[in-house]
């Protein structure tokens, strides 16, 4: 994990998952980028008593951003990481994408606000987003969800094969910490596949399987499981045609966001 990437939008949320990303990015030796990418409406942001590079609106951002490098700096000198930070006029999404390949970045970490409801049906969620359009993992931190040393690592499967490459970073993740992973399957009485013990290996990881029965909706079968066992961290992988989007027509990554109690690592099919 060569590079981080952070969106913030300056608020307690985003800052606390700089927190966490700082915490990994001293186990890899990585470089963080703290993004904010910002939209400027020339008719109402604008202010016509200053030059377009003075513009107040843009320099607030910008002190924001200083503010923000500023209260963390001390935490990424004792950790030895190096921070760097972005500012851009451009649509957040763009984030996700071009400028994943424009940077290197190998890992997005973010926090995600938790809507529901209707906010959760009309609005939906800027990590959601991510999750949709990004091509490495993306780590949803929950709000107000500290750091803890990262030991118990579950791995929601759904029994496809599954490409080495595509779990590498979870193999990395784990080893670097030291966690044990479990592979968790949902039984929903309708897969085709058996597990495949080259699927679910992670050389050199401590690992298990485990199968739960289907309770009301797989997540909720997932969030069960955390309650009751111990997790720091739930991995899932976002396939291009999910076995259980195809039964449930949702996706089961996305609803996850809104409903994790502990952070939350999505892997993209290749």
């Amino acid at each position: 994990m060569q590079r981080i990437l952070v969106p913030t939008d300056f608020s307690p949320i985003a800052d606390n998952a700089l927190n966490y990303a700082i915490e990994i990015a001293a186990k890899f030796k990585s470089e963080i980028l703290l993004y904010h990418c910002y939209s400027f409406h020339r008719k109402i942001d604008r202010d016509w008593n200053f030059p377009d590079d003075e513009q107040p609106y843009v320099k607030d951002i910008e002190r924001k951003m200083n503010f923000t490098k500023g209260k963390f700096s001390e935490k990424v000198k004792e950790k030895g990481v190096v921070l760097r930070t972005g500012i851009e006029e451009e649509n957040v999404t763009s984030l996700f994408t071009w400028m994943v390949d424009k940077y290197g970045i190998s890992l997005i970490v973010m926090g995600s606000k938790g809507v529901s409801g209707l906010e959760k049906i009309v609005f939906g969620s800027v990590a959601a987003s991510a999750l949709e359009n990004a091509r490495v993992p993306v780590l949803v931190v929950p709000p107000n969800y500290p750091f803890l040393p990262i030991k118990q690592i579950i791995l929601a499967t759904d029994l496809n094969q599954t490409s080495p490459s595509l779990l590498e970073p979870l193999r990395s993740l784990a080893l670097s910490f030291g966690a044990r992973v479990t592979f968790l399957n949902v039984d929903t009485k309708a897969k085709v596949l058996s597990p495949k013990k080259n699927d679910l290996d992670l050389m050199d990881v401590e690992t298990s399987f485990l199968e739960v029965p289907l309770s009301v909706s797989v997540n909720q079968s997932i969030n069960t499981f955390i309650n009751q066992n111990q997790c720091d961290l739930l991995c899932m992988i976002r396939r291009k045609r999910g076995y259980f989007e195809r039964i449930f027509r949702t996706s089961i990554s996305k609803t996850q966001v809104y409903d994790s109690a502990v952070p939350l690592l999505v892997f993209p099919e290749d």
